[in-house]
């Protein structure tokens, strides 16, 4: 189950161009937010390019995150 969720955080990574945060994971793409946290640090750790946008002045999870830059 971990690894589809996984894919699912990925895949949605990918595709946003704004970030989206681990908040708003359950409602799009079906991802517990401490799941979809657990997801994020691990493909951190597997060397994907995750790019966030307000990390450090915002709790883990409001921070956007995506696969590649994103756009202001």
């Amino acid at each position: 189950m971990f690894n589809s969720d996984k894919k699912k955080v990925r895949d949605l990574l990918i595709a946003t161009r704004f970030g989206v945060s681990a908040s708003e994971m359950k409602t799009i793409i079906g991802v517990e937010q401490n799941k979809a946290m657990k997801c994020i640090l691990q493909l951190k750790q597997e060397g994907e390019d995750i790019r966030t946008l307000g990390e450090g002045t915002n709790p883990e999870e409001l921070v956007l995150y995506s696969i590649g830059e994103i756009e202001p």
